[in-house]
C-alpha cells in the first residue's frame, strides 16, 4: 500500500474514533439544548421540598449560577403537608409545583393519583434499583437508615445491641426509647419477613416496654444527653453527625437495614416543565450528591461512587429500601402496628 493511501485510513480512522468518542457529549448537548431554551422562556420554577432551607437554598443558588436566568422559588414543609397542599391544589385546578420532593407514602400516594409525570433523568442511572423509580416518577435525593444507636457512656460497645433479636434481651427492659409512629420500618419488614414474623417479633419487643417518643431528631438529642442508655431506631447520617461533634454517642446497623427514602420527581402538570427537568437533573448530579448531600449537609446519598463514613459501615448488612408500595395498605399495617405497640392510646 502506497504512503498516502496509509495516511488517507488513519485519518478516517481517527476521525471516526474521535466521533465515536464524542458522542456522549454531543448526545448530551442535544438533549440540554432544548431543555434550556424552554427554561428560558418559562423563567421560574416552583420547587416543593423536604430538605431544611438553610440546605436547600445552597443548592438552589449552585442551579442559579447554572442557571441564571430561572427564577426558583422554594416551598419547605413536612411530607404530609406537601402531600395535602398537592392534592388540594390538584382539586382546586391550580398547578403551581413544578418539582416536588416528599417521604416515600405520601409520593406512592401521588404518583397513585396521576399527580406526579415520568421523567428518566439522565442521573437515575446511578441509582440502584429501590432508590429510582423504572418508570421515572422519582428518585431518592437522600436516604436515611434506621440503625440501632447508645450512649457511649452508658453502654459499653461490646455490650450495645446490635441485632433485633438482642434488642430482646430482659437487661434493655424499659432502658431504651423508641419512635411511636414507625409505620414506615414496620410496614417494610412485613414485607421482607412476612406479617407474621414480624408481627411476632413487635409482640417481643412491646413487652419490653421501651419509652415512646416522637421525632428521630429528638430522641437522637435525648440519647447523646444521657436521658435514655439508647434507642431502637434512630437515622444513622443524623446519629454519626451528632457523634462527629464530640457527643457520646455510636450506632450499629442491624440486617437487615431499613431505609427510609427522600424523594423527588416532577409534578404531573408542572407549569416550567424544561426548568424542572434541569433541576432534577442537578439534584441527583454527581456534584450536589457528593460535596452538598454527603458533603457539607452530612446525609446519606443513594448514588453510586458518592461515598461517607456512613455508607461504608452499611457495606456489612443488606439495606432494604423503604417500600412505598406498602402505602397501599397503610390503614392495616397502621393499626396493627399501633394494636400491638400502644394498645392504652
Amino acid at each position: 500500500m502506497k504512503q498516502s493511501g496509509k495516511i488517507l485510513i488513519l485519518a478516517l480512522l481517527l476521525g471516526w474514533l474521535t466521533l465515536v468518542s464524542a458522542s456522549p457529549v454531543l448526545s448530551q448537548d442535544a438533549r440540554l439544548g432544548p431543555l434550556i431554551e424552554g427554561a428560558k422562556k418559562e423563567g421560574k420554577l416552583q420547587v416543593y421540598a423536604l430538605l431544611v432551607v438553610s440546605d436547600h437554598l445552597q443548592i438552589i443558588q449552585r442551579f442559579k449560577e447554572k442557571y441564571p436566568f430561572i427564577d426558583v422559588n422554594l416551598w419547605r414543609s413536612t411530607g404530609e403537608n406537601i402531600f395535602n397542599r398537592v392534592v388540594t391544589e390538584a382539586r382546586g385546578n391550580a398547578h403551581l409545583a413544578d418539582v416536588i420532593g416528599t417521604s416515600g407514602f405520601q409520593m406512592y400516594q401521588l404518583v397513585k393519583r396521576g399527580l406526579m409525570q415520568k421523567y428518566l433523568s439522565p442521573e437515575a442511572a446511578f441509582y440502584e434499583p429501590g432508590f429510582t423509580d423504572p418508570q421515572g416518577h422519582w428518585t431518592s435525593y437522600y436516604v436515611n437508615p434506621l440503625v440501632m444507636a447508645y450512649n457511649t457512656k452508658m453502654v459499653n460497645a461490646a455490650d450495645a445491641p446490635k441485632n433485633y433479636e438482642e434488642l430482646l434481651d430482659p437487661k434493655w427492659k424499659g432502658q431504651l426509647v423508641m419512635e411511636e409512629d414507625e409505620i414506615e420500618w414496620f410496614a417494610t419488614l412485613s414485607r421482607h419477613w412476612g406479617e407474621e414474623k414480624t408481627n411476632q417479633y413487635l409482640r417481643r419487643l412491646a413487652g419490653q416496654n421501651f419509652h415512646l417518643r416522637r421525632g428521630h431528631t429528638l430522641m437522637t438529642t435525648l440519647v447523646a444527653a444521657g436521658e435514655y442508655p439508647g434507642a431502637v431506631l434512630l437515622y444513622a447520617p443524623q446519629t454519626q453527625f451528632t457523634k462527629s461533634k464530640g457527643a457520646p454517642i455510636e450506632w450499629n446497623p442491624p440486617n437487615p437495614t431499613v431505609v427510609s427514602l427522600s424523594l423527588m420527581g416532577i409534578a404531573a402538570k408542572a407549569p416550567h416543565p424544561n426548568a424542572a427537568r434541569l433541576y432534577l437533573d442537578h439534584m441527583l448530579s454527581e456534584e450536589i450528591q457528593r460535596d452538598y448531600i454527603s458533603g457539607k449537609f452530612f446525609k446519606l446519598s443513594a448514588r453510586n461512587g458518592v461515598s461517607s463514613p456512613v455508607q461504608k459501615r452499611l457495606k456489612q448488612v443488606k439495606l432494604l429500601p423503604g417500600d412505598i408500595s406498602q402505602a397501599e395498605h397503610l390503614e392495616k399495617h397502621t393499626k396493627a402496628y399501633r394494636e400491638i405497640l400502644l394498645p392504652s392510646r
